[in-house]
Parts: C-alpha cells; structure tokens; sequence
C-alpha cells in the first residue's frame, strides 16, 4: 500500500511531531481488524517511549471491503 498519495498524507503529519502508522489487515473479518487497531493503541499507551495526548485512527475501506475505524 505505498501509493504516493498514502505516503504523502503520511509525511505531512510525521514531519510536525505526530506518530502515523499505516498497517494493512488482509482478512476481511472486521473482528480481526478491530482488534488490531486496540492492539497498537494499547501498545502506545503502555509503552514509555510515546506520550499521547490525543489519538486520531482513520480506517479506509477498499472495494467494499470493512473498514476498522
């Protein structure tokens, strides 16, 4: 998923200071996709190295597939 369009809405906010992470589930079970997403909040929260002050998740939704967010 390294379309230029998607890195560059990446870029713009990692260059001011904001973490962005773009991950792609295969499965197509929107169980499986949520819990991914909790997976990496959860992860962020308990780790030292990043202090969150606010989270924005945004989900796409490919050939009408289910989006996560």
């Amino acid at each position: 998923m390294n379309f230029s369009h998607l890195v560059s809405l990446a870029n713009y906010p990692a260059s001011h200071r904001f973490l962005c992470l773009r991950f792609n589930c295969k499965s197509f079970n929107i169980i499986y996709r949520t819990k991914a997403g909790v997976s990496v909040v959860e992860y962020l929260r308990s780790s030292g190295n990043y202090i969150l002050s606010g989270i924005f998740l945004g989900g796409c939704s490919s050939e009408d597939s289910s989006s996560t967010f």
